[in-house]
């Protein structure tokens, strides 16, 4: 079967939320695709319970002053995933 990558980056600034960020992430593609027929990996990190720790620390991205700027990008070629 061939694999389909795709890629989500999530940058940003030292507590901005990019953890709340990847978490909230996961559980939409999670919902939507249907786990587990989708696999999601977030690569080094468990993001489980971010978003409940962002309440706390207040290192959130859920401000009105967050900007989402989300790009679409091509690549041609096969990819190949090892592991």
């Amino acid at each position: 079967m061939k694999t389909n990558l795709i890629e989500i980056t999530v940058s940003g600034r030292t507590g901005c939320g990019k953890s709340e960020v990847l978490e909230v992430i996961k559980n939409a593609l999670d919902e939507f695709y249907g786990y587990p027929r989708t696999k999601i990996n977030i690569a080094g990190l468990d993001v489980s319970g971010a978003i409940d720790e962002a309440n706390h620390t207040k290192q959130t991205a859920k401000k009105e002053n967050t900007v989402f700027v989300l790009y679409e990008q091509n690549v041609t070629g096969e990819i190949k995933v090892h592991g």
